[in-house]
């Protein structure tokens, strides 16, 4: 890789951050199985443009500068006079369309945009207000990226419109068949709140492999630890070497997050032994050796449930809450085992921040302190690399 920041995430997913493998990821849900609903025609869906009752007509348009790569919502009232309602970076106009979610009589505008290098959408939502339009939806401070969907349409549930978002959930790709989640949104007391979700769930392995990772995700590890093993056992369609070693890994990795260190470990062993040329050997032989090491001390099991928390936390971006609990744990355990791996989490959260002083200084810490440490290698790099452009280094 061309980039110092790319080689710090390489050499990190290979030594430390195995979890990190399971999900490039973003995405939180109940789990229940549902069958994607029909779509309602009661429901008026228009191109770009709608007349809005009593304010003028509100239109979805790609800006007139050429320069600009923006798309804008756009109310237009008598007089020729025209309000930006919304400006929309990086997306083209897709489609409109109004609806009353919550049938007290006042208008909810759906504006859908498109991501001009994919198929992918991204649905706003207004509220028709007298003096103009409040968007709902997607919440302030909510990233857009994580909204985007294949598919948004309108159908009713108990006799009220919902917003229906439909996501591809690929953490293992082996399609076809892929496995879709579908949200749907009711309105209540202004706000958009998701009512329903559901998947496509069905036997072959790449289904079951993919509701495996989406578990793992949210921390429900026994859930995925069944959904690989499943994947694994009784799934149908033909599964190659690659995809079954995979399923196996994540598997090992979900008991393992779960406390179930000695059936990860055969897990584990098992890619090892019986898999010498798989991807996952490597990872799978440093996993192994990190519990093997760290797992058969009662004092230490409770410590790596602590340690694996964090990791969940940092998954989830929750940094601050990670950092937090993390130097609770260095300082309250000084004698940790496995403190190298504590410092070297420390040292990482450190560099997503970009406080780069700080970084260099735990990693010294290691350095000098563990000298012996399997990390040893990719502390030493990574102090190479943040020395020598620490500009390129912009967070992982």
């Amino acid at each position: 890789m061309n980039s110092i920041k790319n080689k710090m995430k390489s050499k990190i997913l290979s030594y430390y951050s195995t979890i990190a493998l399971i999900i490039a990821l973003l995405c939180s849900s109940s789990l229940f199985a549902a069958v994607t609903p029909k779509r309602n025609s009661k429901v008026l869906t228009l191109p770009t443009s709608t007349e809005i009752n009593g304010l003028g007509t509100l239109s979805l348009e790609k800006s007139k500068d050429k320069y600009s790569a923006n798309s804008m919502l756009i109310l237009k009232k008598a007089k020729n006079i025209s309000i930006i309602v919304d400006n929309y970076e990086g997306l083209d106009p897709y489609e409109l369309a109004k609806l009353d979610m919550d049938k007290d009589g006042v208008t909810e505008i759906v504006a859908t945009l498109r991501y001009p290098e994919s198929d992918n959408v991204i649905p706003y939502v207004y509220i028709i207000k007298k003096d103009g339009l409040e968007k709902i939806f997607p919440n302030e401070g909510t990233e857009s990226q994580f909204m985007s969907c294949k598919e948004v349409f309108m159908t009713y549930r108990h006799e009220y419109p919902v917003l229906c978002l439909k996501y591809l959930v690929n953490y293992h790709d082996y399609a076809p068949p892929e496995l879709f989640r579908l949200e749907m949104y009711g309105l209540k007391d202004g706000k958009l709140e998701v009512c329903s979700v559901g998947y496509n769930i069905g036997t072959h392995y790449n289904l079951l492999m993919n509701m495996g990772a989406e578990s793992l995700h949210k921390g429900q590890t026994l859930e995925a630890a069944n959904y690989y093993n499943e994947a694994l056992a009784s799934s149908t369609g033909e599964m190659n070497q690659k995809a079954f070693c995979e399923a196996l890994f994540y598997n090992a990795e979900a008991l393992k997050y779960s406390g179930k260190y000695a059936e990860a470990i055969k897990l584990f062993e098992k890619i090892v032994l019986e898999h010498t040329d798989s991807n996952f050997t490597e990872l799978a032989q440093k996993e192994l050796e990190f519990l093997v090491a760290n797992s058969k001390d009662s004092n230490n099991t409770k410590l790596l449930e602590q340690y694996f928390n964090i990791q969940f936390e940092i998954l989830n971006d929750h940094t601050d809450e990670a950092m937090k609990h993390l130097d609770t744990l260095i300082s309250n355990n000084p004698n940790c085992n496995f403190m190298d791996f504590l410092l070297f989490t420390k040292a990482e959260l450190f560099v997503s921040e970009n406080q780069i002083d700080e970084a260099m200084s735990v990693f010294t810490d290691i350095k000098v302190k563990y000298p012996n440490s399997n990390l040893i290698e990719i502390v030493e790099e990574m102090l190479e690399n943040l020395e020598s452009k620490p500009e390129d280094i912009e967070g992982l």
